[in-house]
């Protein structure tokens, strides 16, 4: 409940459960292709907001480390997710940009320039989303208690969400 919260809150255009570094490298990645349809006077709509900036580097690094925040708000001593995601999108995303080539320079632009820094980065991530989520308490456990029922759908969230 917590990654979903946080995406919607931050524009973010996913709706993982359980979000992992690899959906967060192709998140930045794909935000930065330029769709192009066989039809010229087609336009694709809905392309993704460029998260190859950062500001969108830290949006992603929030909900990465999004249920971290809330289960050691609620259980410090039993964390089930991983808290080192967000660490390893930050590797994955540098990997992948060694390969992708034009992703690379704005990608490198973004990327924390060593450990120190990437540390404050988690930090911040994980201080803003804690704050995030308890400004938005109740929202956030009436979408867990939703999604704990196991009948809600997405749209059923989304009307939690927006307070329907």
């Amino acid at each position: 409940a917590a990654a979903i919260f946080v995406a919607y809150a931050l524009g973010l255009p996913c709706f993982a459960f359980q979000p992992n570094s690899l959906e967060g490298a192709a998140l930045v990645i794909d935000s930065m292709r330029e769709e192009s349809s066989a039809i010229e006077e087609c336009k694709i709509q809905g392309q993704l907001d460029y998260l190859a900036t950062d500001v969108g580097l830290l949006k992603v690094l929030m909900w990465l480390i999004a249920p971290v925040a809330m289960e050691s708000g609620k259980y410090p001593q039993l964390i089930s997710s991983d808290p080192r995601e967000a660490r390893v999108f930050l590797s994955r995303l540098n990997e992948k940009s060694n390969s992708i080539q034009f992703a690379k320079q704005a990608i490198e632009e973004i990327l924390p320039e060593d450990d120190a820094q990437s540390d404050d980065f988690l930090k911040w991530a994980l201080s803003e989303a804690d704050t995030l989520l308890r400004n938005n308490k109740k929202v956030v456990d009436n979408l867990s208690e939703a999604l704990a029922g196991g009948a809600a759908t997405i749209g059923d969230c989304v009307a939690i969400l927006e307070g329907w």
